[in-house]
């Protein structure tokens, strides 16, 4: 079976490594049949449940379908691939698009997928049976059947003005989520943030179904963080107001490592310098990362990534504009 992914295009590479890692994590075999920055189209014997589980856990994807065909963004090129591409299911039908294209009128393509489509069927667009879905760019239209969506609207409603404890330096869950996903965790298995602040990692990893471990050498940090988890109802927890070099007295291996290091003036190192702090750091988390375990670290300076290499061998590299005058670094490291 053939399954597109409608990517976000939120960030350069993130939307595609982040169903690239759940994959992954799911232990899914597949081949890619192609990959841009709208889409990834792969290849799979997989369930076809296993691979809508995936919606879960993804943030950055708008929906999955099953591949029917893709060709050039017109309405000749389009029924010239209709006619072969029946579809089999029985029940109501809605076509639905989305035009990517600045250049393309996207009318005449939806009319010629809906004189195919929904001749002989009931056409609803609440709740139909059968979703066929259009994705036109500027040089492709790629057409499928709508098999998962993924819930964006729950990272606005857990965003950090919306929880029980507030800090204006924590990440936007919709990123919180795509680190978690880009460390491999598996549900049940235990996630250690060592800097967890308002618990923003935890909270997403917690959602779908780590163990998790966080903290922070504030307490305040830490009260405030058991409040938003509490809040959320994530239950598999333990946070420890704790310095990162004494992190280790207190728990065992863990199976993989996220954390955003502190990086300026409104976060607290307690008058460390920053390249020492780091240092400990990355020694810290190579001691507490369980063999062939990934850690997914966020880095205030694309110089420091090699403190990181010093005690692990590095994956991947994302570059993240936070604002306009501070760029960030996740960097994906395993042991």
């Amino acid at each position: 079976m053939k399954y597109l992914f409608e990517l976000s295009k939120e960030h350069k590479t993130l939307p595609l490594a982040e169903i690239l890692a759940c994959l992954e994590t799911e232990n899914i075999d597949y081949n890619i049949l192609e990959s841009n920055e709208d889409v990834l189209l792969i290849e799979t014997n997989s369930n076809e449940n296993i691979i809508k589980n995936l919606t879960g856990r993804l943030s950055y994807t708008f929906y999955m379908d099953q591949f029917l065909f893709s060709c050039l963004p017109s309405s000749g090129e389009l029924k010239k691939q209709l006619s072969p591409k029946i579809i089999e299911k029985k029940g109501s039908i809605a076509i639905k698009y989305k035009n990517r294209s600045k250049n393309i009128d996207s009318q005449p393509i939806v009319k010629a997928l809906a004189e195919i489509y929904t001749k002989g069927r009931e056409v609803t667009l609440e709740n139909p049976d059968i979703e066929v879905r259009g994705l036109i760019t500027d040089s492709t239209v790629y057409v499928g059947l709508k098999s998962a969506e993924v819930n964006r609207s729950q990272f606005e409603e857990r965003k950090v003005q919306n929880r029980p404890f507030f800090s204006p330096i924590s990440l936007h869950p919709k990123l919180a989520r795509a680190l978690v996903c880009l460390s491999i965790i598996k549900k049940d298995e235990i996630l250690l943030d060592p800097f967890c602040g308002t618990g923003g990692i935890l909270l997403e990893a917690g959602l779908i179904g780590a163990r998790v471990i966080g903290s922070d050498i504030e307490n305040k940090m830490i009260e405030g963080c058991k409040k938003t988890l509490d809040f959320y109802k994530v239950n598999d927890y333990k946070l420890y107001c704790s310095d990162i070099g004494d992190i280790g007295s207190h728990i065992d291996k863990v199976d993989a490592i996220v954390t955003d290091l502190p990086y300026g003036k409104s976060t607290t190192t307690k008058g460390e310098k920053m390249n020492n702090l780091y240092m400990r750091a990355f020694e810290s988390m190579s001691r507490l990362l369980k063999n062939g375990g990934r850690a997914v670290i966020g880095l205030s300076n694309e110089d420091l990534i090699y403190i990181g290499e010093k005690f692990f061998s590095k994956v991947e590299k994302h570059n993240f504009r936070a604002h306009r005058s501070l760029n960030r670094y996740f960097v994906v490291y395993e042991k």
